[in-house]
């Protein structure tokens, strides 16, 4: 048993090259066709995909004309964010409908496809590249975008040129009215910040005059004027009370007077120069002086206070000694006095005198107790607006912090708001930031795809790799003995003799003809493959746009 294996495994190693050899010669035919069909399906789509046209403009982003030292726009976002909002703008779907439509473009998928499809797959064809500053900014840490691109595939090369223009049209448009629209916004938007803050500011501002109003003489302001005013009634009332002493005193010496007079009968206290004071006109003075004092203590107490009952009484007593007196201390010579009820008026100068300086002094002393009183009410008032001054400073200060806030506020708004019109205004002008189309599309010069050398190369290598895979599985499954050596490698038994294959006529016919069969069914399944293919193939510019690889960019979109 050993020795069959062992020859076996030097006939292997011996001839291993000649056996590959072999199996090729044996399965050339096996082989071919694999490589046949797959080299034909690779050329077939190297040769029916249609050609990619890529048209390209570039936009420059100009910086704003006027320095933002003097002009701040009120646009502030990125130009990559800027350009993002623009393109789900312009890429939209009315947008793009609109394009496909005025170009016819996709014909062959618009009876096939729903317009959502295409325009899913305009989409795809657009591609929007971000360009970067020099490379000395890169150095220095900083990315600023100042330029981007606009592509558009198509199989055409003049609709990918009209394609691209427009598109570059479209951006460069719709950025002066994103523009003039975020500016027109902001200013809007703080016209209406302005007004309520307005409406508030004027709330406020009458709070605080009706709280002012409400608290005059009370207010923070006015308490150094109230304490001078203070400090001028107190003055005024220590001279009105001055004023009332002296004349209480002088009264008071004029009623002694007048009453020694009466009690003396008249005569003792009168001057010696002076003409003589009766009995009666001494009590007619007493009885004037009384009823002056009834007349005050009235204005003080009721009828029924002890001191009111006494003076009556003392007023009724003298009436009646008056009576009793007048009739008999008249001279015959002399006429009558003058009567008043029992009222005698005194006819001595100096008792009229007295009574004169009295009346005088009862005069100045009410004036002076009414003035007193007046500034005692003036000095309680001013007190009081002095005492409850911090009260109301407290009160103001708390609406008055609130206006300060908001005049805060609205004196800022009304800044920006002047600032976002004269940036309005800028927009409008077209003195801001904008876009240029510095490149227009042109036609382009070649096809950026696909790449057919390419293709070929690979349905070669497929074709090949096709073709020893074949013949590998062909060996595989046939167990067919096809030399000696096999036979007495595998099999234990000695081999005496070989018959060489015998054919016939009628086997050399049926052989023609099965080899006329095949060659038939070969050019039938290549006719197929190459259908097959240009079906997939033809004007299929998804596969080409798969094909194709991306160009490198800075950025894209």
């Amino acid at each position: 048993m050993s020795t069959p294996s062992t020859a076996s495994v030097q006939t292997s190693r011996s001839g291993g090259l000649s056996s590959i050899l072999e199996v090729a010669r044996r399965r050339r035919l096996l082989a071919l066709l694999p490589f046949l069909f797959v080299l034909t399906a690779a050329a077939s789509f190297a040769f029916f995909l249609p050609s990619l046209w890529t048209a390209r403009a570039v936009v420059l982003v100009d910086r704003q004309q006027i320095p933002e030292s003097f002009v701040k726009s009120t646009v502030t976002s990125d130009i990559e964010g800027q350009l993002l909002t623009l393109s789900q703008e312009i890429l939209s779907r009315p947008r793009l409908t609109k394009i496909v439509q005025e170009l016819n473009l996709y014909p062959s998928l618009r009876d096939s496809h729903s317009l959502e499809d295409i325009v899913d797959r305009m989409r795809r064809d657009i591609r929007i590249d971000f360009e970067n500053e020099p490379e000395r900014r890169a150095r220095r840490g900083e990315t600023r975008t100042v330029a981007f691109s606009v592509a558009y595939s198509a199989a055409d090369p003049n609709t990918a040129m009209i394609v691209t223009n427009k598109l570059a049209d479209f951006y460069v448009a719709e950025n002066v009215r994103y523009r003039e629209k975020q500016a027109a916004g902001t200013s809007e938007f703080l016209e209406a910040q302005l007004r309520e803050v307005r409406g508030r500011l004027q709330a406020q501002e009458k709070r605080i005059a009706e709280y002012k109003e409400q608290h005059m003489g009370e207010l923070p302001e006015q308490r150094e004027a109230n304490l001078r005013i203070l400090e001028r009634l107190q003055q005024q009332l220590l001279l009105a009370h001055e004023n009332s002493s002296r004349a209480n005193e002088r009264r008071q010496l004029i009623t002694r007077a007048l009453a020694e007079i009466d009690q003396s009968g008249g005569l003792a206290n009168a001057p010696a120069s002076g003409p003589s004071v009766t009995p009666a006109e001494a009590a007619a003075a007493r009885l004037a002086l009384l009823r002056q004092e009834l007349v005050q203590m009235q204005t003080r107490y009721n009828d029924r206070y002890p001191d009111v009952i006494h003076l009556r009484e003392q007023i009724r007593a003298l009436e009646a000694r008056l009576a009793a007196e007048t009739p008999a201390a008249a001279p015959a010579t002399k006429p009558s006095p003058k009567r008043d009820g029992l009222r005698v008026a005194p006819q001595n100068p100096y008792i009229v005198s007295l009574m004169q300086q009295l009346d005088q002094a009862n005069v100045e002393a009410k004036a002076t107790t009414e003035e007193i009183v007046t500034l005692n009410k003036q000095v309680a008032t001013y007190q009081r607006r002095v005492e409850n001054t911090p009260r109301r400073e407290q009160g103001l200060a708390l609406i008055t912090r609130d206006y300060e806030t908001t005049r805060e506020l609205f004196r800022s708004l009304l800044g920006k708001r002047g600032e976002a019109e004269i940036a309005a205004d800028l927009e409008q002008r077209q003195k801001g930031e904008r876009f240029r189309v510095i490149e227009p599309a042109s036609l382009p010069e070649r096809p950026v795809g696909p790449n057919r050398m390419r293709l070929l190369l690979v349905g070669l290598m497929l074709a090949a790799g096709a073709s020893v895979l074949a013949a590998v599985l062909a060996e595989q499954v046939d167990t067919s003995y096809r030399s000696v050596e096999e036979v007495r490698s595998t099999l234990p038994v000695p081999v005496l003799s070989t018959i060489p294959t015998i054919s016939t006529e009628r086997d050399r016919a049926r052989l023609t003809r099965q080899r006329r069969l095949a060659t038939a069914a070969v050019a039938v399944g290549l006719l197929v493959v190459m259908g097959s293919t240009f079906v997939v193939a033809h004007r299929n510019q998804a596969l080409v746009a798969m094909l194709t690889p991306a160009e490198p960019t800075a950025g894209r979109r």
